[in-house]
């Protein structure tokens, strides 16, 4: 039989045993899980993938330690912004919550977000960053998350000036590789395209350009003019800070042999600026 002695000592061992074990703390308010994939709750996207400018992604993550209130209420906002690596947002913040009463059975749940971001139709290559700002109303508290995806856009060297770029001649309208040498024949169609780049930007990112042709003979004389060939007046929520372009020519089956020059004026309304473009292309 034990002594009282015994049974104390051992009453204050297992006291101190209980309370050396620590107590585990609540997580804190956090965004986890970020993925991005192409369909909604599809196979997360390979850290290393790439998305092209127009293309719609699926972004979704969870919401950890927030505060349950009375009868388990719950009462989160958040926030989600895309922006590009320059920082641009590439569309309208978007905005939701997240206010429920969760059941004993919910006591492990995170609640989820969803948003589709749209990558811009001229979209620079580069890092984005996706950007989500939680809070938690009964908790008064807030956090933040970032997750990063990469884009491929098209190769527009940046000019602080009016400029032409990445000028190319086409043997049809949707010919991807440029011709590596500029050569038609009589009854030919030519196509050219070419990015702009350079113009001024307006309030709400206004942008106004426009461009004409001239095509010399080989004598220097005009054989065809088109001053206002095309014109791009547009304002859009995402900066575009560069503009494709296109034209085209038909020769006629008795078109004379020879080089000719196109003549290719482009016109910065806003900025007040003109550009002058010339390239060469020969009839065999």
């Amino acid at each position: 039989m034990k002594s009282r002695n015994a049974i104390q000592i051992a009453v204050l061992v297992s006291l101190f045993s209980l309370s050396a074990i620590p107590e585990t703390e609540p997580k804190k308010l956090g965004i986890v899980r970020p993925a991005f994939s192409q369909m909604e709750d599809g196979e997360p996207s390979a850290a290393d993938e790439t998305f092209v400018p127009g293309e719609t992604l699926h972004f979704r993550c969870l919401i950890e330690g927030y505060k349950r209130g009375v009868k388990d209420a719950i009462l989160l906002t958040y926030e989600v912004e895309a922006r590009d690596s320059n920082g641009n947002l590439l569309q309208e913040v978007q905005k939701g919550k997240v206010e429920s009463n969760l059941s004993e059975e919910d006591k492990d749940w995170m609640p989820k977000i969803r948003e589709s971001i749209v990558v811009p139709p001229l979209a620079d290559s580069g890092q984005y960053q996706v950007i989500v700002k939680v809070k938690d109303g009964l908790a008064n508290t807030s956090a933040e998350g970032h997750a990063t995806f990469l884009v491929k856009g098209r190769d527009v060297a940046p000019s602080d000036t009016l400029v032409v770029r990445n000028f190319r001649f086409l043997r049809s309208e949707d010919d991807a590789k440029p011709l590596a040498v500029a050569a038609y024949r009589p009854g030919d169609a030519l196509w050219a395209r070419f990015d702009m780049t350079g113009y001024k930007l307006g309030e709400g990112n206004q942008f106004d350009i426009g461009y004409g042709l001239t095509v010399l003979r080989p004598d220097g004389s005009v054989a065809y003019a088109e001053p206002h060939a095309a014109a791009n007046k547009e304002q859009t929520f995402y900066p575009q800070r560069y503009q494709p372009g296109v034209l085209s020519l038909n020769f006629p089956k008795d078109q004379k042999p020879g080089e000719y020059t196109i003549v290719l004026s482009v016109n910065d309304n806003l900025g007040k600026q003109t550009y002058e473009e010339r390239e060469k292309f020969t009839v065999e």
